[in-house]
């Protein structure tokens, strides 16, 4: 090769060099302006009442479920998967919780673990039954989601369909400082086991190219778990705070929380395939602002089924023009 065409080559890979690093800078602030677009937009909309004392306290009330469960969700979509089993394995988890402290008399701790337990269960059948059977992890999580949706019915028949959360033995799942530890507990754990672990950097190898993370030696089985385990541990822990919240258990307990991460992460600028650009900031970002919109929304008096059709083409939109469709690939199982 001539020095004019090895110059000429160096010129293209500098050009596509420094455009990958504009896309990169350009995806990472876009979330930052939408969140500040929204809340600027929807406190004018508002009157100003969208940034009031009382209803920053209500926000935070809010995205509290939605953001412990998104640190967990990170782990799994980061290395290409996905359930749609969160939000009934997250009803499930309440009425496990709630009956064995107010039916079976169990302290509270017993009934925090025994959500966990469940939630656990729920999320490993979908990383382990889609990675051991072959199946495409959306398949498997609508079966577990069938399944937790058919205990949570059948559940709640059995045991009154409104099981009533006294606050009296729950109190503690209602303490505002307490959430706020909670959850930045979880965040900077969630943080430092997503980026500064071997663990976590395999998940955004396996969906950056799992056929290429196998090959450097990563155990595939070995993040499934890994990620699930997390996943599971984190609908476990929201369980407990959003029945208290809620003041009651029903069929319909968790409904809409795996809808609300995806668009959660979409608005964050999450990868939905996965990869080394999946990062736990734009699962907060994301979380904030679907809180937001949805907050503003209401205050301003648009009605619940608007704000879904709004949130859903937004989640359309937004995963229409920032999916890569120069690294679409075929999900490979072991």
């Amino acid at each position: 090769m001539s020095a004019q065409s090895k110059g000429a080559a160096v010129d293209i890979d500098g050009m596509l060099l420094r455009k990958s690093r504009q896309k990169d800078i350009l995806m990472t602030a876009l979330p930052f302006a939408g969140l500040a677009l929204t809340i600027a937009a929807l406190t004018i909309a508002t009157g100003g009442l969208l940034l009031s004392g009382g209803n920053l306290v209500n926000i935070m009330n809010q995205c509290f479920t939605t953001a412990i469960v998104g640190i967990g969700a990170s782990f799994v979509y980061a290395r290409g998967g996905m359930d749609f089993s969160l939000g009934p394995s997250c009803g499930v988890a309440q009425l496990v919780c709630v009956a064995i402290i107010t039916r079976a008399g169990m302290p509270v701790w017993m009934g925090l673990i025994a959500a966990i337990a469940v939630a656990v269960i729920s999320t490993m059948i979908v990383g382990l039954g889609s990675d051991c059977l072959h199946l495409q992890p959306f398949v498997v999580s609508l079966c577990v989601r069938s399944a937790c949706t058919g205990i949570l019915v059948v559940g709640c028949n059995a045991l009154g369909k409104n099981i009533r959360v006294p606050l009296d033995t729950f109190g503690v799942f209602s303490n505002n400082l307490l959430k706020v530890s909670v959850l930045l507990v979880l965040l900077a754990a969630g943080w430092y086991l997503f980026e500064k672990t071997s663990l976590g950097k395999e998940q955004k190898a396996v969906g950056g190219n799992i056929v290429t993370a196998r090959q450097s030696g990563i155990r595939s089985r070995q993040g499934v778990v890994f990620s699930h385990l997390i996943l599971g541990v984190c609908v476990g822990i929201a369980a407990c705070f959003q029945m208290v919240r809620a003041g009651s258990v029903s069929a319909q307990s968790g409904t809409g929380l795996e809808f609300n991460i995806m668009i959660a992460l979409a608005l964050g600028g999450f990868p939905m395939a996965g990869g080394s650009s999946a990062k736990i900031r734009a699962t907060i970002v994301g979380v904030l602002t679907i809180t937001f919109l949805t907050n503003g929304l209401t205050l301003a008096g648009m009605a619940s089924e608007y704000i879904n059709l709004v949130k859903g083409l937004l989640f359309i939109v937004i995963v229409a023009v920032s999916y890569d469709r120069s690294n679409l690939k075929q999900v490979v199982f072991m």
